[in-house]
């Protein structure tokens, strides 16, 4: 049993399929198929159980595939501590993320790691809160940062940021030269909702209930772009973090803004956590990273006043 056969094994697990796993391991599904045809002959049994409307591991299998991730994460473990004793902070972070703390707080957090560690290479993986918290329990990841998780007694939690959840609107809606409005006013309105899948779209849910209104969204996703785009166009007002929508709102000095936030009720807020294990040890690289997290979440701003916990 080979570690690339292992590699090849997760890989089809973890993506769900050969076809999604070729384009993760850079590699022709023939030259996938043969790598798991090696190991199931190795092994004595089949792997697999291949069906018209795709693959899913056998009872075999998922034995194997736990396994085989305890035994690719000494691996990369075992590599990283000698790259880390021959040259310092060196070595992959694996970090997992959601849409909005990726695209609006995420890069520029890289962008400084990459200027102090040339050496540490960064990979990111976006998916729904959930998923990234089962990534994280598999240890498929190194660490979290993700809005309002659910506690967990293995696991570590750390407030990097709190910040406001806002009603917005667009320049043709009759809501945008207003401050505030009141919880009634909202009734009757086109709402673009984020999906109540997604933590934020949960609290904005039971932030609605709480005031008594009741919406019907014109139409719900759960990405954060999507809505925003949305509402620019006049389809609706959206809830959404403020970090999503600082570049459109107007600032002290900046333009007139695109859209505006309007405050209802008390303040809607959301915490955006670093989520790691208690008890594992960190790399250097990924304790340079949270270094940089902190410093960063420590002074940011979503043009407005960051509240602070």
């Amino acid at each position: 049993m080979e570690l690339h056969q292992l590699r090849c094994f997760l890989a089809v697990i973890e993506e769900g399929g050969f076809n999604r796993a070729t384009t993760r391991l850079h590699i022709t599904q023939p030259a996938l198929s043969y790598q798991i045809k090696q190991l199931e002959q190795e092994i004595g049994t089949r792997l697999f159980n291949r069906r018209p409307g795709g693959v899913t591991p056998t009872e075999a299998g998922r034995m194997l595939a736990h396994h085989a991730r305890e035994v690719m994460e000494t691996v990369r473990k075992a590599t990283s501590a000698l790259q880390e004793l021959a040259e310092g902070v060196v070595g992959e972070i694996r970090i997992g993320t959601v849409n909005s703390v990726g695209i609006y707080f995420l890069p520029k957090v890289l962008w400084s790691i990459r200027e102090k560690y040339p050496s540490v290479k960064p990979t990111v993986l976006y998916r729904h809160s959930s998923e990234i918290m089962e990534a994280l329990l598999a240890n498929r990841i190194d660490l979290a940062l993700i809005a309002n998780p659910g506690a967990d007694r293995r696991l570590n939690q750390e407030t990097i940021i709190q910040e406001r959840v806002s009603l917005v609107c667009g320049r043709s809606h009759s809501f945008f030269e207003r401050d505030a409005i009141r919880p009634s006013e909202l009734k009757g309105l086109q709402f673009v909702s984020l999906s109540s899948q997604s933590p934020t779209g949960r609290l904005i849910r039971d932030f609605l209930a709480r005031l008594g209104v009741s919406v019907e969204p014109v139409v719900s996703t759960d990405n954060v772009e999507t809505v925003k785009k949305m509402v620019e166009i006049g389809l609706g007002v959206a809830f959404l973090p403020d970090m999503v929508t600082r570049s459109e709102i107007a600032c002290a000095g900046g333009s007139e803004g695109r859209l505006t936030r309007i405050e209802v009720g008390p303040p809607i807020t959301r915490k955006i956590s670093l989520v790691t294990w208690k008890h594992s040890e960190m790399s250097k690289a990924a304790e340079a990273f949270i270094e940089e997290l902190r410093k960063f979440g420590s002074t940011w701003k979503g043009c407005s006043d960051v509240i602070k916990s």
